[in-house]
């Protein structure tokens, strides 16, 4: 077991290179593989804190933030209108329906906690998964509207709150990955495999749901 208290860019890389690489032994219905490619970031649990704009608002539980009026259909339509890709710092993102899905087939290894609770989750929920963020968040008058939502990373939306992405610190992003579609293409290859050799982490019509989302077929 191993508490990680930040997150960075090169963890963002880190355990996107590590499921990525992890997703292609799946691909081929090599289990003992994939583990053995996932050692590097196994077991981890995210104990840390966060660091918020000046402006935050007081809770920080990501499911708590999830804008009301923001469909997971139209969530799944940004994150592929923006590749993918956290529209503030730059990193590689994967949709958290495709990490529910690792964490059904390595529960152990990758644990999960829909509220996100600390100490019981894996940090790479809060280094890749994307939120649909307001641009102009509603307590500056923003609206739902497609148009008025961005990709960023968990964390990334934590920390930003209410505030603009333009009134965050600058980062250096790194080189756009050209073709990243944030795993969608293992995706139903993982569930399959999670239905016979893990623990099941949603409710029953989870996976199937989000495929449907994403257009993809179902398993």
């Amino acid at each position: 077991m191993t508490a990680v208290l930040t997150i960075d860019l090169a963890d963002v890389d880190r355990y996107a290179d590590a499921l990525s690489a992890a997703a292609k032994a799946i691909a081929t219905g090599d289990v003992v593989e994939a583990r053995e490619i996932i050692g590097p970031i196994a077991f981890e649990r995210w104990e840390g804190r966060l660091r918020y704009a000046a402006n935050a608002g007081t809770t920080s539980d990501p499911v708590e933030r999830r804008a009301r009026d923001v469909t997971d259909r139209m969530r799944a339509q940004v994150f592929l209108r923006d590749e993918m890709t956290c529209t503030y710092c730059g990193g590689r993102c994967i949709p958290r329906n495709v990490l529910v899905a690792f964490s059904d087939l390595f529960p152990d290894e990758l644990p999960y906690h829909q509220n996100y609770r600390r100490g019981a989750i894996h940090p790479m929920y809060w280094a890749l998964a994307p939120e649909a963020d307001h641009t102009l968040a509603h307590a500056r008058g923003g609206t739902g509207d497609i148009a008025n939502l961005t990709t960023l990373h968990t964390m990334c939306n934590a920390r930003k709150s209410d505030s603009l992405v333009t009134e965050l610190p600058t980062v250096d992003r790194p080189a756009h990955v050209v073709g990243w579609d944030g795993l969608l293409e293992a995706y139903r290859s993982i569930v399959a495999l999670g239905n016979s050799h893990g623990r099941r982490h949603s409710a029953a019509g989870y996976h199937r749901r989000w495929l449907r989302h994403f257009s993809l077929e179902p398993v």
